[in-house]
């Protein structure tokens, strides 16, 4: 009986190793993208001309937008995505959006940084859970790429670039 244990057990491992590809690494399982019911979107306040809002959508797509500096509209304003630009909008950030907290921004947390450049800060529910992301875009600018744009980018699927005005 021993011989036959030591024959299966040498054909599971052969077959584990049949799942990835000679000399690679497993790969592990991505972490859950977060079930997103409410997000938060503002562009603090930075040393210059930058533009100063804050807007907060919910799954619906019931939406407030609140222009305070160098937008088109200053105040609040409420407006409608469709079902599918808030997902497109949510979609958008989704991949960035951390449980907890999250702060890229300021010299102590940055490798790089590059200071007088406008912030992105998101705060969502949905789920049970929450969090928070604050990007500071002259914060490891090279390594975080990829975010700042997703970031800077993802308000193009509300329908509010009158309230915003030009970039």
């Amino acid at each position: 009986m021993r011989p036959m244990g030591c024959i299966m057990g040498a054909a599971l491992a052969l077959a584990a190793c049949a799942t990835t590809k000679h000399g690679a690494k497993p790969q592990a399982a991505a972490p859950p993208r977060p079930h997103v019911e409410s997000l938060t979107y503002a562009t603090p306040p930075c040393h210059g001309s930058c533009l100063v809002y804050s807007l907060t959508i919910g799954a619906d797509g019931a939406g407030t937008f609140t222009g305070f500096t160098n937008t088109a509209v200053i105040g609040e304003r409420r407006f409608t995505a469709t079902p599918a630009q808030a997902a497109d909008f949510f979609n958008r950030l989704q991949p960035y959006l951390p449980v907890g907290e999250l702060l890229l921004a300021g010299p102590d947390a940055c490798k790089m940084y590059a200071t007088d450049l406008p912030s992105i800060d998101v705060t969502w529910t949905g789920g049970g859970d929450a969090g928070h992301l604050l990007y500071d875009c002259g914060c490891n600018r090279d390594v975080h790429r990829t975010l700042a744009e997703a970031l800077r980018d993802a308000p193009q699927a509300l329908p509010i670039a009158e309230l915003i005005g030009k970039r």
